[in-house]
């Protein structure tokens, strides 16, 4: 593995906290955290926080999660998010909200992305949209296919 940052994603946590990592995924986001290359944003630690049962549980899980790098979403990074998913849904995929969001993040850090659920595979046959939009270099790290 690379020191490519990687932006661990709500599902690759809770896969994590659920002791249902294989151990290749597990060593990967242990050494990142480890070699602080683990980066989060508000959107991941507030998807994790609505799943906590008690008040110190989340606790916890908020000093865990905001003692990592948050990645910022500013005016900008919305104007390509909106971009993003006009050019995705008009090559026929409508992606979630919040997965728009963490795909425009780790393209503009270039980070990778640790997560349970594969992104769909974009052709851009068509035209030069998807490619210009979305990096060549733009990988993910996925924990179930």
């Amino acid at each position: 593995m690379d020191d490519k940052t990687i932006l661990v994603d709500t599902s690759a946590w809770i896969e994590a906290f659920k002791g249902r990592l294989s151990l290749e995924k597990k060593t990967i986001l242990q050494n990142a955290i480890e070699s602080e290359r683990a980066v989060t944003s508000p959107l991941i630690i507030l998807e994790l926080l609505q799943g906590c049962r008690t008040l110190k549980e989340k606790t916890k899980l908020r000093n865990l999660m905001t003692s990592l790098r948050q990645l910022d979403l500013n005016s900008v990074l919305w104007d390509k998010t909106y971009e993003l998913g006009f050019i995705l849904r008009r090559k026929g995929l409508t992606i979630a909200t919040v997965d728009l969001i963490l795909a425009t993040l780790a393209i503009h850090y270039d980070c990778s992305i640790l997560h349970k659920v594969e992104i769909p595979e974009v052709s851009d046959s068509d035209s030069g949209e998807v490619s210009d939009t979305i990096p060549i270099n733009f990988r993910t790290l996925v924990l179930v296919s």
